[in-house]
């Protein structure tokens, strides 16, 4: 059985890729509080069969500060403890969420960790990133080949956080969380009675982190038949955001008004010039939609 980190296991993506790998791999999980853990274990279990980690990231930032641009003391500490493994899934980043309070942070570990990681373990790791790369204003659908033009902190540490020396994800996703309220799905699920907002000029043809695990799953267990370094887009059909919360509010029988409205415009859609996403077949967003 191959041994796989998860990095960050408690997030939303983390939490959804070990829900799909718990059964078929030998996993090395790690957070920030291992506390939190126990609330992975609460809604999916079987923790009791896999290894616990705490990893930090604001700690090797911290040694990164203090060591003038190495981040070694930590790191190699956690290094030594997690010893040898067949493939690493980072579902650590920083969202827009926690920018205001933390910049340089989240240019560290959305910008600079990545590319730590990917040189200590290249082709084991899979890596994600984020349509951000793009300002969603011009230039849709946007392929690998097309010009980087974030136009927010979240957006330019993602897009500097592309390693090219392990396989880097590019793509977008929602998912269901363990705690709080972060995200596009945990957020509707609030709106019990409200009458909110649909905008139908947004449009998006992401993934849902489940979908993002099966797809780890998929290449890790047939490896020699997909790609071990690059960046890559990885997407579904395009849906606008007012067809995705009229699809969660159908999945999910919640009693709320949905209005659609036209502003703001935006499209971050992606495209590809490579092969990977035709070879892993991704579902349409309905049918993840019924598998969340």
């Amino acid at each position: 059985m191959s041994r796989v980190v998860i990095l960050g296991a408690t997030g939303m993506l983390g939490n959804n890729v070990y829900s799909v790998l718990q059964d078929k791999y030998d996993l090395v999980l790690t957070a920030r509080d291992k506390q939190k853990l126990t609330l992975l274990d609460g809604v999916h279990g079987g923790m009791d069969k896999h290894e616990v980690l705490e990893f930090d990231a604001e700690k090797v930032y911290e040694d990164f500060l203090v060591n003038k641009g190495y981040a070694e003391n930590y790191l190699s500490r956690f290094l030594d403890q997690l010893g040898t493994f067949d493939y690493a899934i980072n579902a650590i980043g920083i969202t827009n969420h926690y920018s205001v309070e933390s910049k340089d942070l989240m240019l560290f570990v959305n910008g600079v960790l990545p590319h730590i990681f990917a040189r200590e373990w290249g082709s084991k790791l899979i890596h994600i990133t984020t349509d951000c790369a793009f300002n969603g204003v011009t230039g849709a659908p946007y392929s690998e080949d097309s010009h980087k033009t974030p136009n927010d902190l979240y957006g330019l540490s993602k897009s500097i956080g592309e390693p090219t020396d392990c396989l880097t994800i590019r793509t977008s996703i929602i998912g269901k969380e363990l705690e709080g309220a972060r995200g596009l799905l945990a957020w509707f699920l609030l709106q019990e009675g409200k009458e909110i907002r649909g905008f139908s000029n947004h449009f998006w043809n992401g993934i849902t982190a489940e979908q993002f695990g099966k797809i780890c799953d998929q290449i890790m267990q047939n490896r020699d038949l997909y790609p071990t370094t690059g960046i890559y887009h990885v997407f579904s059909d395009v849906v606008s955001k007012h067809q995705i919360l009229l699809s969660f509010q159908k999945k999910f029988k919640l009693n709320c008004k949905i209005i659609e409205d036209p502003e703001p415009k935006l499209n971050r859609t992606l495209t590809t010039v490579k092969e990977l996403n035709n070879k892993l077949r991704v579902p349409s967003f309905s049918a993840m939609v019924e598998d969340l």
